[in-house]
């Protein structure tokens, strides 16, 4: 009892650090946190829950779940950066903990364990747990489906297939029809690979009913609110051109998610590798019945894998798929080398010597990224140094033949990675990547008539935290800054923009400089009633 108590207090104490610990420590940045969490607080606000809303305009580019929960926590907590941010935690808790059980279903107790550790701190996955973002949602709920529809074929349970209708349901709300298409192309395959179709016909009944009704009305509704230009914006838009085209300039080559894996999935990465030998070692019978949640992993896997790396659009985000199963495969690894399988001894050595170069690679990364980008080279030794020294214990403790203590020397320097990010580096990154606190600082001069005017420079965060009072005109030059102050009459002007704006502005006499943070400017330029004569571009 009381080794149970210490590694649930253990497992307690990672999870919160790696998901709640200062979680509001850092502005919202990028373009997804600040437009997601305003249609959660408008949706708050109206307390209509069909079509979102971004600064009262339809927005239907993403289902809602996400901005329901928001809602939720808005109501509950107040609209704050952290709590825009809880759904996600909890969702990112709740995957753990599914991910806990499927593997204590199909392995063992300790190897769950060892799994949802390993998933707790993947870089990728506990900086996504951390964003108010559609991803999560949609990991969340497809983990769901996927164990429960696994489970499924194990019996004739119309429960489970009920399960997983509902989490599929909930998949594709949380960022649409993707969630089909990834969840249909493993249970295909692994159905193919299995020579058998190991639902019943009950179950696919019910599975598809459940699906239909959780889902369907949604649908039904937002299409009756906006008919045909919802299909247009959301299926053909967002859907299939995002797969289809470079259409949202999100290119990128096909081995992208190669170097994504690397990083997000570090330091667990280079443990495939014993896993992925097993595999190959085991080929001609790796789909009798003791493989087959093995088998399953390893599809689930490459599947979104594959697909996201065909796609046209490519972020890192789509990748949040794969990290559950491969945390699972890493987890059941450990657990052989624990046990004393012969294939992880012989490999350990060599993944040790990857996982150094590895970390050498990102720990120098940290440092030059922090001194180069943001002149805090200190932030950066501080991010590196748990990750390099919890690697050193690692090596010094497989010296010792101690696989256990190896491990946990890996768990707690990623944790205190995690820790430290969103406690030191957070208010770094909040400083140079989010317009928070200039537009918060500009607020007291705005009104609907005199806007916030972004010159060379846009921004969702600035939008967001002005309350949207900023210009809607693309200002990219300076004879478009000058025909907008002459149509745009004012006494005087505030402008945020950046070091190339800013060059634009600085020889103006009627121009003043009121804050620089990072790479952004706020600038009052006073008219006195003559016309703002801006000289030509500096670039």
């Amino acid at each position: 009892m009381p080794q149970r108590w210490s590694v649930t207090l253990f497992c307690g104490s990672v999870i919160y650090l790696a998901f709640f610990y200062q979680l509001g420590n850092l502005a919202f940045i990028g373009a997804d946190e600040p437009r997601y969490a305003r249609i959660g607080e408008e949706m708050n606000l109206r307390g209509a829950y069909v079509t979102p809303t971004l600064d009262h305009q339809p927005w239907l580019e993403k289902p809602p779940l996400l901005f329901w929960l928001e809602a939720v926590s808005f109501k509950l907590f107040g609209v704050q950066e952290w709590s825009a941010r809880l759904p996600t935690a909890v969702l990112a808790l709740m995957t753990v903990l599914v991910l806990g059980a499927f593997v204590d279903r199909w392995g063992n107790r300790r190897s769950a364990i060892l799994s949802l550790l390993a998933l707790c701190t993947s870089g990728l996955f506990f900086l996504y747990a951390r964003t108010a973002n559609t991803d999560m949602p949609l990991v969340a709920m497809l983990t769901v489906a996927m164990a429960s529809g696994l489970q499924a074929t194990r019996s004739n349970s119309g429960w489970w297939a009920a399960v997983t209708g509902l989490a599929l349901a909930l998949a594709v709300l949380s960022k649409g029809p993707v969630a089909v298409v990834l969840f249909g192309g493993i249970f295909t395959l692994y159905f193919l690979l299995r020579q058998r179709f190991e639902w019943s016909l009950k179950q696919v009944l019910v599975l598809t009913g459940v699906f239909l009704i959780a889902a369907g009305p949604w649908f039904w509704m937002v299409w009756k609110e906006n008919g045909s230009v919802f299909l247009a914006i959301f299926l053909v838009n967002h859907h299939l051109a995002r797969f289809l085209t470079d259409l949202h300039h999100h290119w990128q080559p096909l081995w992208f998610y190669l170097p994504v894996l690397g990083i997000g999935f570090f330091p667990w990465v280079v443990f495939l590798g014993s896993a992925m030998l097993r595999v190959w070692q085991r080929r001609s019978g790796f789909l009798v019945d003791s493989c087959r949640g093995e088998l399953f992993l390893w599809l689930w896997a490459a599947v979104p894998f594959v697909f996201f790396s065909l796609s046209q659009s490519k972020l890192a985000g789509y990748l949040l798929p794969v990290i559950p199963p491969l945390a699972a495969l890493v987890g059941m690894e450990w657990d052989r080398w624990l046990q004393g399988d012969v294939v992880v001894h012989r490999t350990v050595r060599g993944q040790l010597v990857a996982l150094v170069s590895l970390t050498g690679l990102i720990a120098a990364a940290l440092v030059w990224g922090f001194y180069t980008a943001y002149q805090a080279p200190v932030t950066g030794i501080v991010l590196a140094l748990p990750i390099v020294a919890s690697v050193c214990w690692a090596c010094w403790e497989y010296r010792r033949r101690r696989p256990l203590p190896v491990f946990l020397s890996l768990v707690a320097g990623m944790t205190l990675f995690a820790g430290l990010a969103f406690w030191k580096a957070a208010p770094v990154l909040g400083h140079y990547h989010s317009a928070r606190d200039m537009s918060l600082s500009a607020v007291p001069w705005l009104s609907p008539r005199k806007p916030l005017v972004l010159y060379r420079y846009s921004h969702h965060t600035a939008d967001y935290y002005t309350d949207y009072l900023t210009s809607r005109e693309s200002l990219r030059g300076p004879e478009s800054l000058r025909d907008y102050f002459r149509r745009h009459p004012q006494d005087r002007y505030y402008v945020l923009t950046q070091k190339s704006g800013w060059k634009d502005l600085e020889l103006l006499s009627q121009a003043r400089l009121l804050r620089h943070q990072g790479n952004l400017y706020l600038v009052e330029v006073t008219s006195d009633d003559r016309p703002v004569q801006l000289p030509p571009s500096s670039q």
